[in-house]
């Protein structure tokens, strides 16, 4: 049986036809939801009453600036915990090699 699968994400009102492994197919589908959602938020908010009203790709860069930053975020966040991991283990180590004989 083939992995892979042909899905149709909707987005923005457009049709996104993906070629992706099985397993990952909620992730997708959920991501689309969310991006949707997203364009929603900013389409309210910036209404682009002005000089020069946005269009559906200036909504959807600030959705790709949003998203990109919050995986760096995250990022961040996993480095701090591995790295304060790492400390906790070596002053472990130094600790059972003082008192454990």
């Amino acid at each position: 049986m083939d992995e892979h699968l042909i899905i149709n994400l909707r987005v923005a009102d457009m049709r996104y036809p993906l070629r992706i492994k099985r397993t990952e197919e909620e992730i997708y589908r959920k991501a689309a939801d969310e991006i949707d959602y997203k364009l929603g938020q900013y389409k309210n908010y910036f209404t682009g009453k002005g000089s020069q009203p946005l269009q559906n790709s200036d909504y959807m860069a600030m959705t790709a600036i949003q998203a990109v930053a919050e995986k760096a975020e995250q990022q961040l966040r996993a480095e701090s915990f591995e790295s304060k991991v790492a400390e906790l283990t070596q002053e472990l180590e130094i600790f059972l090699k003082k008192h454990v004989k």
